[in-house]
């Protein structure tokens, strides 16, 4: 949640996020477009955890923190181990990662840690609205 209080960036949502709802092309590959508020959402909200700022992102914290989620959920470890090598291959597709050279780890970029500050902000936004329309 300190990441909320730092983000000063007066981009509207739209114009952060746009590049990454859609699909694109990269090297003659075709890169699918993230869902961001769906299927997405659980990564995202891992690979912005403060921890791996510090030590990286690594397919085996990745697994250790979604296995529990949705996300991960009704996998064996070999198949988690798979899904999150394909959306590390996405992530850095987009340019919300970069991987550390001669390492098996990655560090968000800089457009990686706005989009996913954008996000938590937005899911916070809309969580404290449907609260509020609940009282």
């Amino acid at each position: 949640m300190g990441q909320l209080s730092t983000f000063t960036n007066k981009t509207p949502l739209s114009q952060l996020l746009a590049p990454h709802v859609r699909g694109r092309t990269k090297h003659g590959r075709r890169v699918r477009a993230l869902d961001i508020s769906g299927k997405d959402r659980e990564l995202l909200k891992a690979i912005s955890d403060p921890t791996f700022t510090v030590s990286g992102i690594t397919n085996a914290a990745l697994r250790q923190k979604l296995s529990s989620t949705p996300w991960g959920a009704r996998r064996t470890d070999r198949q988690l181990s798979a899904r999150i090598t394909r959306h590390l291959r996405l992530l850095r597709d987009h340019g919300l990662i970069r991987k550390l050279p001669n390492r098996r780890r990655y560090h968000l970029s800089d457009k990686g840690r706005q989009l996913t500050t954008a996000v938590h902000a937005m899911l916070a936004a809309s969580t404290d609205q449907l609260l509020q329309m609940a009282a």
